[in-house]
C-alpha cells in the first residue's frame, strides 16, 4: 500500500509533562488515551505501561513534551510503520496557529492542554503522547 501517514504533534518542546496521569483528566476521563475508562486510575507506576499517554503516572522528574516526541519519533523509526509514517513535531512557541492550523488554536482555547496528537489529519489525542496508541492508530489507518 502506497499510504503515507502523517503523525503530528502540536507542543513546546521544553515544556514538562505534568506529573500523575499522562493525559490530562478532562471531566470523567484521560482523553482519547484510557477513554473506556472513567479516571486516570488506571495509571500504573510501572516503566513499560502503555495506559497513560506519558508511560504511567511518574513520582520523579518529569519529562519533557519534547524528550516524548523524541521517544515517539524513535518508537516509529524502528517500527514495521517506519516507511508509511511520517512524524512532525510543530511548536506552539513558534508558530503561528492560523489557516490549517486554526482547528489546533480552537481546542487549546477550549481547555485541552497540549501537546496535541493529530493522526491523519484527526485530533487524537491531548495532554501527552503514546508510542502505543499512536502505532495502533497507524496500524488501524493502514489496513
Amino acid at each position: 500500500m502506497n499510504n503515507i501517514i502523517k503523525v503530528q504533534i502540536f507542543g513546546v518542546k521544553e515544556q514538562p509533562i505534568a506529573s500523575g496521569c499522562g493525559c490530562s483528566n478532562k471531566g470523567n476521563g484521560c482523553s482519547g488515551c484510557s477513554s473506556k475508562k472513567s479516571s486516570c486510575s488506571g495509571c500504573s507506576s510501572r516503566k513499560d505501561s502503555h495506559s497513560g499517554c506519558g508511560g504511567g503516572c511518574k513520582t520523579s522528574a518529569s519529562k519533557t513534551v519534547g524528550d516524548l516526541y523524541n521517544e515517539l519519533k524513535k518508537f516509529i523509526e524502528e517500527s514495521d510503520v517506519k516507511n508509511q509514517t511520517i512524524v512532525e513535531f510543530i511548536d506552539l512557541d513558534k508558530t503561528k496557529l492560523e489557516g490549517e492550523f486554526e482547528r489546533i488554536k480552537d481546542i487549546i482555547n477550549r481547555g485541552f492542554e497540549p501537546p496535541i496528537t493529530v493522526i491523519d489529519d484527526i485530533v487524537r489525542y491531548y495532554g501527552g503522547i503514546s508510542n502505543s496508541l499512536v502505532y495502533k492508530d497507524v496500524k488501524e489507518l493502514l489496513e
